[in-house]
């Protein structure tokens, strides 16, 4: 009887060696990419910069360069208000309305558009579409001072209505610890969030870089610490110092529209 047949393996040594070779490759990617997802996240923050719209100079370019996640507040009638949000949408800066509303405490400065409790529904809605036909790429709106004007339900009635009829959301600056913004928000829909820290009360680097800290630390026990800084010069030369150290210590930047709720 003669000897059984076997087939031989037709596939050449080169062709078994590629094909190997792209298995090992596809798995490393694999557990790579798992390795970056479950990488341990230590906090998630929240950057919004105000007071934009009075000049545009290189500390705007800046601010901007700081991180693609931060979140620009404009005041609206300044000089530098249309243009300002124009660059900002260009480079997809997010942006924000930095709407001035009265406070309890004197100020000299005369906004162009400002809000208060005497302005009936109709002004306060005209006042608020003003500013978003100017800067019309911002998405949301936060308080520019305002510890008394926060303190109106009706006031703030009147802006989540309109906030709700202009798909925008707003976050609560919380200048005044009796402010109804962030619940009368919540009570109509309008998606919000409140600010937890402001970095530079103080023009000291060494608190405004304390502050930052603060801020981090907020974020082990909250699902996102919002934070509040100036356009001023020393604020940005701590930032660019700070961001990228906390970065690499495993905090995360998100903008504002992903963090309100």
């Amino acid at each position: 009887m003669p000897a059984p047949q076997y087939k031989q393996n037709t596939f050449p040594p080169l062709f078994r060696l590629i094909t190997v070779s792209l298995i090992g490759i596809a798995i490393g990617y694999l557990l790579f990419f798992k390795f970056v997802q479950n990488r341990k996240i230590k906090g998630i923050i929240c950057l919004v910069i105000d007071d934009f719209g009075f000049t545009q100079n290189k500390d705007v370019e800046d601010f901007f360069q700081l991180n693609e996640n931060l979140t620009a507040a404009i005041i609206p009638g300044t000089p530098y208000a249309e243009s300002i949000g124009r660059y900002a949408d260009s480079i997809q800066i997010e942006t924000i309305i930095h709407m001035p509303m009265e406070s309890h405490e004197d100020d000299d400065t005369e906004y162009p558009v400002s809000l208060n409790e005497k302005l009936n529904p109709t002004l306060v809605e005209e006042r608020i579409r003003f500013a978003f036909n100017e800067v019309p790429t911002a998405l949301g709106m936060n308080n520019h001072q305002g510890s008394k004007a926060t303190e109106s339900l009706q006031l703030m009635k009147n802006i989540a209505r309109t906030l709700k009829k202009l798909d925008k959301f707003f976050l609560d600056s919380f200048t005044n610890p009796e402010s109804l913004g962030y619940i009368t928000m919540r009570r109509y829909g309008v998606p919000t969030q409140l600010r937890q820290v402001f970095l530079d009360h103080v023009e000291d680097p060494s608190i405004i870089k304390f502050n930052l800290d603060s801020l981090a630390t907020l974020s082990h026990n909250m699902e996102i610490a919002v934070g509040i800084g100036h356009f001023k010069t020393v604020t940005l030369n701590v930032l660019k110092q700070e961001i990228p150290r906390l970065e690499s210590e495993g905090y995360k930047f998100i903008r504002l529209s992903q963090a309100v709720r």
